[in-house]
């Protein structure tokens, strides 16, 4: 089996990740951001925390053979599928706190459900901002806090019951920067206090309760700590704390939703 990478990733996760998020949960979105950013032929775009490379593919397909798409994330798993699913982009391994790009070298620069993730998410979209031309445009999302996002939450809540408080803030964490106002103070520390952010409504799709703690435990976070019998008893308790997924076996859909910020440079 293959070390794990400077995420903790190994490529199997990695390519579990292109497998069964990019289907359930991503694909939704790269469609939106793009729009957001008024990605067009001819421009140069930057994904930052490019995974394997869901939002760059969608890139590439605005910008055509007069633009140029490059791809960052810290993770070389992740990188490793996303070469294989991006041909033509450049791709590198590096931190978003310290992006290996000349100064406002692109056009825009798009960040997809990363920011999350960084110790310093001020420095992060500084760097963003540092890296885009005049009158260039940055799109990052995130998700929305629990509040907003009830089938989240109840994972966390059972997770926590079965597995323990280590295990629940591993799954809750990824919607910690949806807090009402924070990404306005961060961008606003970061010298953008224009920046846009808007919120808006998506929606996951799993083949069964069982699949999603799966997907979201066993094949990503927490993929050495949680057994199958442990999987279990969180479907089990899963199914208490959110009603409408019931007792089917069959797929299951819930709301899963997303801030977008958008900043415009001068």
């Amino acid at each position: 089996m293959a070390s794990p990478d400077e995420m903790g990733l190994t490529p199997d996760a990695a390519r579990g990740y292109e497998q069964f998020f990019v289907p359930s949960i991503f694909h939704q979105w790269p469609p939106l951001i793009a729009a957001q950013a008024a990605i067009q032929q001819g421009d140069d775009v930057l994904d930052v925390g490019c995974g394997t490379g869901a939002t760059t593919r969608e890139v590439a397909r605005h910008v055509g053979a007069d633009g140029s798409v490059a791809g960052l994330d810290l993770s070389e798993s992740m990188l490793g599928v996303a070469r294989e699913t991006c041909p033509g982009v450049d791709f590198r391994q590096g931190s978003a706190i310290d992006l290996p790009h000349d100064d406002a070298s692109f056009d825009a620069v798009v960040s997809s459900f990363m920011l999350m993730f960084v110790p310093d998410p001020m420095q992060a979209v500084s760097e963003m901002r540092r890296v885009l031309r005049p009158g260039g445009r940055l799109v990052v999302s995130v998700w929305q806090s629990l509040d907003t996002n009830p089938a989240y939450a109840a994972l966390v809540e059972a997770t926590q019951q079965v597995a323990g408080g280590e295990s629940a803030q591993s799954v809750a964490w990824p919607f910690t920067m949806g807090e009402s106002g924070r990404l306005s103070e961060i961008f606003k520390s970061a010298g953008m206090p224009g920046a846009m952010v808007s919120e808006h409504d998506g929606t996951a799709v799993f083949p069964s309760v069982e699949e999603f703690v799966r997907t979201e435990i066993q094949a990503w976070l927490l993929a050495d700590s949680v057994d199958e019998k442990d999987i279990a008893m969180i479907v089990a308790e899963l199914r208490a704390r959110y009603p409408d997924f019931g007792g089917t076996g069959g797929p299951v859909e819930f709301p899963l939703n997303a801030i977008l910020v958008k900043y415009l440079a001068d």
